[in-house]
């Protein structure tokens, strides 16, 4: 099967990637991140927490509409390599 079919199909799933996940600076960043983010809710009262769910919720939405947004910047460019070496 073609790259693009499996790109449409599902096979390939750019935001999940292998690559990403056995990057050293990655699972070292996923660990520390979870580490502080369980030493200050520890230290919460409820109304805190409630908060700082809500900011943790904000935060990883932003995250996924910057994500997008800089994949397709990047794709646009590789397209644009690709046209210039034809």
């Amino acid at each position: 099967m073609t790259t693009l079919g499996n790109l449409y199909n599902g096979n390939i799933v750019p935001c999940d990637s292998e690559m990403m996940k056995s990057n050293p600076r990655y699972k070292e960043g996923l660990a520390l991140i979870g580490r502080l983010q369980q030493e200050l809710a520890e230290t919460l009262n409820e109304e805190q927490k409630e908060l700082f769910e809500k900011y943790l919720t904000a935060a990883n939405e932003l995250s996924v509409v910057i994500d997008e947004e800089v994949f397709k910047a990047g794709y646009r460019l590789a397209t644009k390599i690709m046209i210039e070496c034809m």
